[in-house]
């Protein structure tokens, strides 16, 4: 079986510490600040944009790809934050 390398733009490592850093900065909010909390609970695209918080699909999936165990540990602490209903809120459609 012959093993896939996926090679990835500097772009693209910068855009997924970028996400990751982003990932960070949520979850510290979330353990400090209760309206923002509510908010997301609420309302998760509108209280993430409102907070500058947005993450690109791509940037994530390299992340997922190139440091699986900083974005395992960071949804590890994020799920001990929010909702179970959260990840389902951001992943429905929009048009719903």
């Amino acid at each position: 079986m012959s093993q896939q390398v996926l090679e990835y733009s500097t772009e693209q490592i910068v855009a997924a510490n970028e996400a990751a850093h982003t990932m960070e900065a949520l979850i510290g909010r979330l353990g400090s600040d209760e309206d923002f909390a509510v908010n997301l609970a609420n309302n998760p695209r509108e209280a993430l944009e409102g907070s500058g918080m947005l993450m690109e699909k791509e940037a994530i999936e390299v992340l997922m790809a190139t440091a699986p165990e900083r974005f395992d540990e960071l949804c590890e602490k994020l799920f001990d934050l929010v909702d179970s209903d959260f990840l389902h809120a951001m992943t429905a459609p929009s048009c719903g």
